[in-house]
């Protein structure tokens, strides 16, 4: 009876003292992930030092994707809950990644006391621990090439550095939803954006004034610095094409001095609208640069006067087009940045007595402005 006592005793100790301690880290793959990606089984369990109510962050190169909490445990699988999900899209089955031991939170059903609006706890999902097919003494040394390719850059510092990123928004509680805050790699609930950019622009083209007899036509520079202010609709949470395709409106206003044979000051307002398609990165991409190209139009007003000889002001009316590419940066706060680079062509009309002169100008443009995604 002793000796049985004294067996089990040293098997004890053994197990507490492989336990994992905090910051301590495993690579792993899911085995299986629920259809809610709140229950996911892996192919890590006591054998690696995994105990029921052990904490952790997992990771991948970026960044976090998730935290949870062991709800079972065997020798060489253990099933998880998922409390928090930051990429959804990286959660998936045969998925390999890291986890980092971390220090263990009080889980929450309240929803007042939750920051974000999510479902917490994890997944309460029934899952097999026999629910896999890959052999269960897998390790990282005896995992396939592909497997091993996609461990390349996994480990060490450099995996560390996405965990270190992360910031505390808010007071540290026992709280999960309460404790410090993950970067989130999207902005998938913000499908509005407001903004507004300065360009700075050099025109050339035509005047064609039919008086006095006979027609004559003169040459006509314009250089100014005008201004757009818009607001953009995106469709984040569209599955189709127009998931990457936002539609805006904006006011235009500018006004510049112009004019080599005549010289005249003009003042515009114009309204616009247009469409931009994000080629390059998602739309709610965080931290990373989304290229996209534009066209948009509209029409307006404007107000001409003739500064070297009556200082008579027409009024007149004009409409334009333009289409270029672009590049637009966004923080985690929604604050953002934006620059674009396009080609602008404008028609203006001016009716006097006797005639009516028009003007068409066009050009490229370089413009940069602020925004805010919210």
């Amino acid at each position: 009876m002793m000796k049985s006592l004294l067996i089990i005793a040293s098997f004890m100790i053994l197990n507490i003292t492989h336990a994992l301690e905090v910051d301590e880290k495993l690579t792993l793959r899911f085995l299986k992930v629920s259809n809610s990606k709140k229950t996911v089984l892996i192919n890590r369990g006591s054998e690696d030092g995994l105990v029921v109510g052990n904490h952790a962050k997992f990771f991948i190169t970026s960044g976090v994707i998730a935290r949870g909490v062991v709800e079972k445990v065997s020798p060489s699988r253990s099933i998880w809950s998922l409390y928090r999900v930051v990429d959804a899209a990286e959660i998936t089955d045969g998925k390999v990644l890291n986890l980092k031991i971390a220090t263990p939170v009080k889980i929450t059903d309240d929803p007042s006391k939750s920051l974000k609006e999510e479902p917490i706890p994890g997944g309460t999902e029934k899952m097999d621990m026999k629910e896999a097919t890959p052999s269960a003494s897998e390790t990282p040394s005896t995992l396939n090439e592909a497997d091993k390719k996609e461990l390349e850059g996994l480990g060490g510092d450099e995996a560390e550095k996405p965990v270190k990123a992360e910031k505390k928004n808010v007071k540290e509680t026992k709280e999960v939803t309460m404790e410090e805050e993950v970067p989130t790699s999207t902005t998938s609930s913000k499908n509005w954006e407001v903004w507004g950019i300065f360009s700075v622009n050099q025109l050339s083209g035509t005047v064609n004034n039919p008086a006095p007899t006979p027609a004559s036509s003169t040459t006509a520079n314009s250089s100014n610095v005008d201004f757009s202010a818009g607001i953009e609709r995106y469709f984040l949470n569209s599955s189709t094409f127009f998931k990457d395709v936002s539609l805006m409106g904006f006011i235009h206003e500018r006004s510049s001095k112009s004019g080599q044979d005549i010289k005249v000051e003009t003042d515009w307002f114009e309204f616009g609208g247009g469409a931009n398609y994000h080629f390059y990165n998602p739309t709610d991409s965080i931290g990373k640069v989304i290229g996209y190209a534009t066209v948009n139009g509209g029409a307006g007003s404007a107000n001409l006067t003739d500064t070297q000889t009556t200082s008579i002001t027409t009024k007149g009316t004009t409409q334009f087009i333009a289409a270029g590419v672009g590049a637009k940066y966004i923080l985690s706060n929604g604050f953002g940045a934006r620059a674009l680079a396009d080609y602008y062509r404008s028609s203006e009309s001016y009716s006097f007595t006797n005639a009516t002169v028009t003007r068409t100008l066009a050009g490229p443009r370089v413009q940069f402005g602020l925004s805010y995604r919210f």
